[in-house]
């Protein structure tokens, strides 16, 4: 494991071993704080933008830290990103567990989310997605590289997640992250990085906040179509890290005006 990502996940896990939990339903907490209010319906909206989007089909997912509270997560209920509602948002620990006694039928990658969330300290929002483009990169061990300014974050490649090499007995599994220690598997291949591609399966990004990861999943996307659409033409220019770290910190800066287009789109549609 990388030594400063073991240093982090161990300082991770201290704090949030330190942080008790409050059993509040979803509603009561959006009552009573603005934060929780605004992180909820963002979340609501960012399920109808990924859809709208083409970032996640009817499987896909994305899920926030619950601003009051670092150690629980807000996510929908398994149903279809593009009809969330704020009625269908659910909280979960650290461990996938749902919380406040709601029993509705929840994401069975919920693991996706609680792990990277759980070692992750500087992201605060999750996105699964089984977006087509990204899934030839993991069969075939082809390293996603950001072909233009608006894939900078995508660094020196997503890393691939292979989980044959983590399942237990049986490296033949049913290819979800169904357990926590899949989930922790996976962020571990993910590393320092913010989007992982997961062989036969599709991709997980994440970020500091909705708005970001929601950018961050949109242009992966894009980036992948576009680099294929480059290799078949001949030798590919990418991005050099120096290109990539002043690219993304200048990109990064304007992530409002795509949200605020794509808001506006879906809000539209409804």
């Amino acid at each position: 494991m990388n030594k400063i990502f073991s240093v982090k996940l161990l300082a991770c896990a201290c704090f949030f071993v330190s942080v008790s939990i409050q059993a509040t339903s979803v509603q009561e907490q959006m009552a009573e704080s603005p934060a929780v209010k605004a992180a909820v319906e963002e979340l609501v909206l960012a399920n109808h933008i990924l859809y709208d989007q083409n970032a996640v089909d009817g499987y896909g997912h994305i899920s926030v830290r619950n601003p009051n509270n670092p150690n629980t997560f807000f996510l929908s209920r398994s149903i279809a990103p593009s009809v969330v509602t704020v009625e269908d948002i659910m909280e979960f620990d650290m461990s996938g567990k749902a919380l406040n006694g709601d029993t509705r039928t929840a994401y069975g990658e919920r693991f996706i989310h609680s792990g990277i969330l759980r070692n992750r300290p500087d992201i605060n929002s999750v996105v699964h997605g089984h977006a087509g483009p990204t899934l030839p990169y993991g069969l075939t061990g082809t390293t996603l590289r950001p072909v233009y300014h608006m894939s900078a974050f995508l660094g020196e490649g997503a890393p691939i997640f292979e989980i044959r090499n983590f399942a237990k007995p049986n490296p033949d599994t049913d290819m979800f992250i169904s357990n926590n220690d899949l989930g922790d598997a996976l962020s571990k291949t993910m590393g320092l990085q913010y989007f992982v591609l997961m062989r036969g399966h599709g991709y997980a990004a994440g970020a500091d906040s909705i708005k970001k990861v929601v950018f961050r999943s949109v242009y992966a996307v894009q980036n992948a179509s576009i680099q294929a659409e480059a290799m078949k033409m001949g030798a590919v220019q990418y991005l050099t890290p120096g290109e990539a770290s002043a690219s993304q910190e200048t990109i990064e800066k304007t992530i409002a005006r795509p949200w605020q287009l794509w808001s506006e789109r879906v809000q539209k549609s409804q």
